[in-house]
Order: C-alpha cells, then structure tokens, then sequence
C-alpha cells in the first residue's frame, strides 16, 4: 500500500542546521513491504512505493513528507541514524476504508544515498460504520533521486 511510505517520512524530520544533518536532506524514493494484521478485516502484505522528501523542521530535526501529499512525520538523528517520533500518524482512504496508522517506533539508516527503513506500530481501518484496530510493520529501501 503506497500509503504506507508515509511512514517514511516520519523518519526524515527536520534536521535542524547542524552540518551533519543536511546529509538526510533530499528527496527519496522508497520501496518494500508492509505488513498488516486488523482483525475482523484479515492480514496481509502490500507492496510500498511512493517519493519523499525529507526536510529541515523549524521546530524539530527531521521532517519527512509524502511528494503525493497526506502524510508529515517527523525524527531526529542519534548517530548515524534517524529515529522517528511515536505518535506521529497518517490518514488515507482506499476502496471507501478509511485508513489512519500511527507509529510506535521506526528508524533510518543511510549511507551513500541509499539507506534502510522499518516502522512498526498501530493502524485503524474505518469501514461500514465500524472501527477495526491493528497493527502494521513497514520494512523498505531509500534511494535518493534528487536533492
């Protein structure tokens, strides 16, 4: 579900003006795999595609940004790392479900323009007037394309 490279996002959070961070900056293209379990609705696993570009926040380091639009996230950096804030969340609607998934934990990693992203955390599905909470796990490649 291209919905989930939001999630991305959320690791590339405004870096703030210190030199070692303009390294995140940049736009991404993201791939992988996410995995969902929503019981009452079934599990499954959707391919992950969708641009990012990952920005300097004014109040935080990191802030990753879904190209298409819908989802902002935000991280900081810890080393050679991005670590994504929990909590942060993203909404968007497909075949008439309503989707909104928040997450509990994820990082970036990168070097030399590619890196590695996981997120893991909780998702809800709005669908014929019911709420299915979940859980959802995001595990994709970056591939910078452009600064």
């Amino acid at each position: 579900m291209p919905r989930l490279a939001f999630m991305l996002c959320l690791l590339f959070i405004p870096l703030g003006c210190d030199a070692s961070r303009q390294q995140w900056l940049g736009l991404y293209e993201m791939t992988g795999t996410a995995h969902y379990s929503i019981p009452g609705l079934g599990y499954l696993s959707s391919p992950v595609s969708a641009t990012w570009r990952v920005s300097e926040g004014t109040a935080v380091e990191l802030l990753l940004s879904n190209v298409a639009g819908g989802c902002s996230l935000i991280a900081h950096v810890e080393e050679e790392r991005a670590l994504l804030e929990p909590g942060a969340s993203c909404t968007w609607n497909e075949n008439g479900v309503l989707f909104t998934l928040s997450a509990v934990h994820g990082s970036v990693a990168l070097a030399d323009g590619r890196g590695h992203f996981e997120m893991a955390g909780r998702v809800t599905a709005t669908a014929w007037g019911k709420l299915y909470p979940g859980e959802f796990f995001q595990n994709a490649t970056l591939t910078r394309v452009g600064p």
